[in-house]
């Protein structure tokens, strides 16, 4: 995949991460999530 999209801005996984009960870092992965639906007035 590459990073940047044809129209210039950058290229983001299509897919979630596969789900996995012994995922270590899901926690952060959602606070990331949320601080950044914070930061756009989303959540």
């Amino acid at each position: 995949m590459e990073d940047r999209c044809t129209c210039g801005s950058a290229a983001i996984s299509p897919k979630p991460p596969k789900y996995s009960p012994d995922d270590k870092y899901a926690k952060y992965r959602r606070k990331v999530k949320k601080q950044e639906l914070i930061k756009k007035g989303i959540y």
